[in-house]
């Protein structure tokens, strides 16, 4: 990352050298006046500087979207994330009490991108004349011109997100990060509610449409997997109950406003649950509360269950 320029705001000396370490360059104290696509952003809420981080965020994607802005929340603090994301932050982490970064691995997975999110639509529109009957060929081409770095073994043939056997070492390995730094873990089970097509090119058709919603939806440090036929499991670190209803309420949407491919027809629903919380003892009980939240959802008229 030595071709990027890196700049925090309200960071204590200590915090700053820990992120000197994940971008691998210097990170200066306070902004330039020109921040570009380059650049990397991190602004500590809560801190009493002259500009608000919030407005700071807003103002610096409004100047370069592509810009990189981490909002670095204070210790204790659940509710702002879904500010920061309103306000377009690309990610969200926490100072301790004594303002290090709680969780240095959170911040480096949202600065050092794997991949970036790529519209779907975009891509089975730009390769649909090069397909010749082959059933893998789609998800080749997607794969190969996507950006994404598949891990074979971890990932789901049909979506190209990640697996069940893989979404429940995570559900387990981010449960425990969650009980350990303090910090609040949303689980979305999401049921697309969809009758898939037999044909398996129109299959793989259909859920690269519903996987691209999700996509468009998730930052890079949440964990997207097929759990199973219909069923997606989602893991939001650091995202509290609101802001998991909220990420859900637009996947929601997302999928009943556009038209699936051979006009198969959905009928979605999420259940949440969200920890540390009173009665969920284990990641087994964390994935029950999800589950009964779901089939409440079911019968609820917008779809969404939270516990």
């Amino acid at each position: 990352m030595t071709d990027r320029r890196a700049f925090s705001v309200a960071c204590t000396d200590s915090a700053r050298q820990q992120l000197e370490r994940i971008v691998e360059t210097s990170v200066s104290d306070g902004l330039d006046a020109n921040i570009d696509a380059r650049d990397v952003v991190f602004l500590a809420a809560n801190s009493g500087a002259a500009e608000n981080a919030f407005t700071a965020c807003l103002r610096i994607k409004r100047q370069c979207a592509k810009a990189t802005v981490v909002v670095l929340l204070t210790h204790g603090d659940d509710v702002s994330e879904p500010i920061a994301r309103f306000c377009l932050a690309d990610g969200v982490s926490w100072l301790d009490r004594d303002g290090d970064l709680a969780d240095p691995d959170a911040v480096q997975a949202i600065v050092h991108r794997q991949f970036r999110n790529v519209p779907i639509d975009a891509l089975l529109e730009r390769f649909e004349g090069q397909l010749t009957g082959d059933a893998n060929e789609l998800a080749e081409i997607v794969e190969r011109h996507s950006g994404h770095e598949f891990i074979d073994g971890l990932t789901d043939e049909e979506t190209g997100l990640f697996d069940g056997p893989f979404a429940t070492f995570k559900l387990d390995e981010e449960y425990k990060r969650a009980l350990r730094f303090h910090q609040p873990l949303s689980l979305i089970l999401f049921d697309c509610g969809a009758d898939l097509p037999d044909d398996e090119i129109d299959r793989r058709t259909v859920l690269a449409e519903i996987a691209s919603v999700f996509l468009n939806e998730c930052r890079d440090i949440d964990t997207l997997s097929r759990f199973t036929e219909t069923v997606f499991l989602f893991l939001l670190p650091g995202t509290g109950s609101d802001g998991a209803a909220a990420v859900a309420r637009r996947m929601l949407e997302g999928l009943r406003e556009r038209p699936l491919s051979g006009g198969v027809e959905i009928a979605p629903a999420a259940g949440i649950a969200t920890v540390p919380m009173s009665g969920i003892a284990d990641r087994t009980a964390f994935l029950r509360a999800a589950e009964t939240c779901l089939r409440s959802a079911r019968a609820e008229s917008d779809g969404v269950c939270v516990l």
